[in-house]
């Protein structure tokens, strides 16, 4: 046991043998990388230093093949990554709803998101949300004010960068209040079967919604606070 400890001490002082160790110890290090494009690309390091050893120092075909395949497969992902997160031009509206949304989504998943959705405008008066009847949607307002009524009487307003029907979304029960245009609108509608597709897609997208509803509500919270305070006693 010591003289194999020995033998193992000694290889440090060997340049060919020191240059094994650090093949392998690209590969740990790869392993410890929580970035996946980091891990990506110092395996291919790792895959890269070891072909070198095994074709000069310490010829074995074996190995240089494997870590051929697994060089070229780990240059296959990362160009995936690549293709996946390369940025198409997004509209200043599509910038707005993905900062308020979660501005620190990949772009792959907020490219996911954007598809999974469908730019509306309705006039004033519409109706985009009736209580008592399912909502298998999702609604983001982009433009425009909408007067939320329950039992026929008004119970809230939202306006740009609002959601509509997130609870029912969440629940699945009918809508909870009428959602009425009291301007004309425009808005993001999110079928739930192309949404959860999206999810499945990007689970990111299933964190980042949750924490999306949760600001939205406060500030929903907030403005119903002030307009009791602000009305006459």
């Amino acid at each position: 046991m010591s003289e194999d400890i020995s033998q193992l001490l000694a290889s440090f002082n060997d340049p060919v043998r020191l240059f094994g160790h650090f093949t392998y110890f690209l590969l740990i290090l790869s392993v410890l990388m929580r970035n996946i494009a980091w891990l990506r690309a110092l395996a291919i390091g790792s895959g890269v230093t070891k072909i070198i050893y095994r074709t000069f120092f310490v010829y074995d075909p074996v190995s240089i093949f494997w870590e051929a395949v697994f060089v070229l497969v780990n240059l296959g992902q990362l160009a995936l990554m690549w293709w996946e997160n390369r940025r198409r031009t997004l509209t200043p509206e599509e910038e707005t709803f993905i900062s308020m949304f979660q501005p620190a989504l990949p772009f792959a998943a907020a490219a996911d998101l954007l598809r999974a959705g469908y730019w509306h405008e309705a006039p004033a008066g519409s109706m985009l949300t009736v209580q008592g009847q399912a909502l298998n949607a999702l609604i983001y307002l982009s433009e425009g004010d909408v007067r939320i009524e329950a039992g026929g009487r008004p119970v809230a307003r939202c306006g740009p960068g609002d959601f509509l029907g997130e609870m029912t979304w969440q629940s699945g029960a009918p809508a909870t209040g009428t959602a009425v245009a009291e301007t004309a609108v425009r808005y993001l509608r999110f079928e739930r079967s192309q949404l959860e597709t999206a999810m499945r897609k990007r689970p990111v997208l299933g964190f980042a919604m949750q924490a999306s509803f949760n600001r939205n509500l406060i500030g929903k919270l907030v403005r119903a606070n002030e307009t009791r305070a602000a009305a006459p006693a």
